[in-house]
């Protein structure tokens, strides 16, 4: 289920809005497209499966936001709730991966509470909002 949080900086204003985790599919290429929320956006996401899910996360390194894999099944699940359930369960074989930003390498954080403000690099971010998808 996507959760999103905007991270606003105490002295500027300035505000990060990350998210995830969002379902993917991969095609018959191996591309990853969005799977869709609640259920699928098309008919070739619903025959290829939750293949794993994405999430949208900040490089404190390159400050920027990006969409990374978070974790990927070995086999698709059939639905949104059902690769939720897998995955929280554990029972279902997946590759997790390492946060890292494929730009420099920086691993990234789910929490970016605290880190200076790139905008005016005088405040902190501090969590200002979360939401529910």
């Amino acid at each position: 289920m996507p959760f999103g949080y905007d991270w606003t900086c105490d002295n500027c204003n300035y505000t990060i809005r990350t998210s995830g985790l969002w379902e993917f599919y991969r095609d018959k290429n191996g591309i990853r497209h969005r799977y869709g929320h609640p259920g699928p956006k098309s008919t070739e996401a619903k025959q290829a499966g939750v293949k794993g899910f994405t999430g949208v996360w900040y490089c404190t390194k390159c400050r920027q936001l990006r969409e990374i894999v978070v974790f990927e099944f070995d086999q698709p699940q059939n639905g949104s709730l059902i690769a939720s359930y897998a995955y929280s369960i554990s029972k279902i074989p997946h590759k997790e991966f390492k946060a890292v930003c494929d730009l420099c390498g920086n691993h990234f954080k789910d929490c970016i509470k605290d880190i200076r403000c790139p905008h005016c690099k005088k405040g902190k971010l501090k969590e200002s909002a979360r939401y529910m998808s």
